[in-house]
């Protein structure tokens, strides 16, 4: 008796059931691919979402700080596996609209990729009668200021200049204060946008601003202005309850900010209270007759261009 089937070893049969195997197999295979790609998209996306949204907290918060009256107005995001980039550009509130400055990028995620640039600057003001600005992408001066503190050589007076400009135009023009001043102690009629520039130096960065003073030319000797912090109110100031809630925002962009620096300087800030702020200047934006008025004020020791625009 045959105990076996006469098909058992049909070739054709055989072959068959092997094609029917593999293309499960393959079939398979697709399927948990696909659904190892859209898990690891998810997984990617989700975690990219969320380095990215920090990091532009991050470099929001180092604008907003060193860029008097800076914010980053648009994002444009260039995302890979596990890393990204980001080109954005800088804006300015200029008390009547607001105006594009610059444009730069950042990388984001567990992966980051590396950033390079190039630049080309014109040599400006390399002589020793002249100051040596800096600019920015659009053209405007990069604004100097002088920390009361320090013993400067010579210091910027742009009085005369924006006294001889012609147009109906709005300037910006950063003033460095002949001494520390409390918030309570400053009396100025000030226009309705302010920046105040606050003192969060240590006294080795102080003693580092006295040394280059003393060594350097006068000339090349200021704090450039991506090495301020300070914060801005839209409104009149006229006491001190008028910056309660922007400090406090101001140490909270202390200690978010992307920069080390910032965050050192939060760490000298944050049990000073608003009262016991040193101010040592700030930046105003107003028409020729305004600012002309405040540049008159006893209390001005420099003052030094930054951005105009015309007035409508």
């Amino acid at each position: 008796m045959n105990d076996f089937p006469d098909d058992l070893f049909d070739e054709k049969k055989i072959k068959k059931a092997v094609k029917r195997g593999k293309m499960k197999t393959i079939i398979t295979v697709i399927i948990i691919s696909f659904l190892v790609f859209v898990v690891l998209n998810i997984a990617n996306s989700a975690i990219l979402a969320n380095y990215s949204e920090k990091a532009f907290k991050q470099w929001d918060a180092y604008v907003r700080l060193s860029t008097p009256n800076g914010y980053i107005s648009e994002t444009v995001e260039s995302r890979g596996l596990l890393g990204g980039v980001s080109n954005y550009e800088i804006s300015k509130d200029f008390k009547i609209k607001s105006v594009v400055i610059e444009r730069k990028q950042y990388s984001f995620g567990l992966l980051p990729s590396v950033l390079t640039s190039r630049y080309s600057g014109g040599k400006i003001g390399l002589k020793d009668k002249d100051w040596h600005f800096g600019y920015k992408e659009n053209g405007w001066r990069e604004m100097m200021f002088f920390h009361p503190n320090v013993t400067y050589q010579k210091y910027k007076d742009d009085e005369g200049q924006i006294e001889r400009m012609h147009g109906d135009k709005i300037y910006e023009v950063a003033l460095s204060f002949d001494r520390p001043y409390k918030p309570g102690e400053i009396f100025v009629q000030l226009p309705e946008m302010t920046w105040f520039w606050i003192d969060t130096y240590s006294s080795e960065q102080l003693n580092e601003f006295q040394q280059e003073a003393k060594e350097n030319d006068g000339s090349s000797t200021f704090i450039r202005e991506y090495d301020t912090l300070g914060f801005s109110i839209n409104r009149p100031y006229i006491s001190i309850h008028d910056l309660e809630g922007e400090y406090d925002e101001f140490l909270e962009l202390l200690q978010m900010s992307i920069s080390p620096d910032h965050q050192q300087a939060f760490n000298r800030m944050k049990d000073i209270k608003l009262e016991d702020v040193e101010i040592l200047g700030a930046v105003v934006y107003g028409t020729k007759k305004e600012i002309v008025e405040i540049l008159k004020e006893p209390m001005i020791k420099a003052s030094s261009i930054g951005g105009v625009i015309e007035n409508y």
